[in-house]
Order: C-alpha cells, then sequence, then structure tokens
C-alpha cells in the first residue's frame, strides 16, 4: 500500500470520528438534553442551529488567534471572514444538507451577502427602538431563519 492511500484512510478515519462525535453531540441535544426540550424542532434546522453554533465558535478562535498573533482587528476579521465563509460552507453542506458539491459555494457566498445587507438594514431600523446589543439580539433567529430557507431553496436544493 502506498504512502497516499495510506493518508487517504487514515484522514477519513479521523474525519467519521468527527463525525461521529458530532452526530451523538447533535441527536443528544435535540433528542435528550432537558428531556427533550428542542424535540419540537424541525430537526434540519435544529442541526442548522447546532453547526451554526460551532461554526461561529470555530470563527471567533480565528479572529482570536490572528489578534494574538499580531494581526490588527480589521485584517483578523477579514482573513477570520474568508476563512469562516469556506468553513461554514463545507460544514453546512455536509452535516446539513448532506451534499459536497464545491460548486454551491457562488450561490452560498451570494446568499451569505444578502442577509448580511438584510440584517443590516433591519439592524438600523431597530436602532430608532433599543441599544444596539438587544437590536442584534433581536435579529439573530429571524436572521437565522431566512438563511435556512434561503441555503435550502437556493443553495442546497
Amino acid at each position: 500500500m502506498s504512502a497516499n492511500s495510506e493518508k487517504k484512510i487514515k484522514k477519513s478515519t479521523v474525519l467519521n470520528k468527527i463525525k461521529a462525535v458530532l452526530s451523538f453531540c447533535f441527536i443528544y441535544l435535540h433528542k435528550k438534553f432537558l428531556w427533550g426540550v428542542f424535540s419540537f424542532i424541525p430537526e434540519k434546522f435544529f442541526k442548522f442551529l447546532f453547526v451554526g453554533a460551532l461554526n461561529t465558535l470555530f470563527s471567533y478562535f480565528l479572529y482570536a488567534l490572528f489578534v494574538t498573533i499580531g494581526f490588527k482587528a480589521n485584517l483578523a476579521l477579514f482573513f477570520q471572514y474568508v476563512i469562516g465563509v469556506i468553513w461554514n460552507f463545507k460544514t453546512t453542506g455536509v452535516l446539513v444538507f448532506k451534499n459536497n458539491n464545491n460548486k454551491l459555494i457562488f450561490k452560498f457566498v451570494l446568499c451569505y451577502i444578502f442577509t448580511f445587507i438584510l440584517n443590516s438594514v433591519l439592524l438600523k431600523l431597530l436602532l430608532n427602538y433599543t441599544n444596539s446589543y438587544i437590536a442584534q439580539a433581536i435579529l439573530i433567529l429571524p436572521i437565522a431563519i431566512v438563511s435556512f430557507l434561503l441555503l435550502k431553496v437556493f443553495v442546497f436544493k
């Protein structure tokens, strides 16, 4: 067996283990955590929220890493965003929608741009009535729902 073949086998085994751990965590949180309190949420949408939380942690980790090694905040944000979008595309596509087609990234990025603009406009409107922390907190779930629907209908059909 060639060294390249052995690397592929090891890599796929590690990826399978990661998927298995994530799958266990997802099933536990969705079906069993706090006596199944989240089980009323449709499974695919809950998985989308679960993966979104993991993506948020990963993105913040990248930002903090870049700032720690000396990048200015805006440059750290730029690299975090670029890497984060690619990471989110892969995790959302594979783990939520069971789709590994890399040709869909353009549509994925368009959805991100759309939801960013929508979020920005709604945030500006809400800032007339409340502070920036509460305004964005109010928008998290509606923007997540719009994002999920766009990705489900437009990207990962």
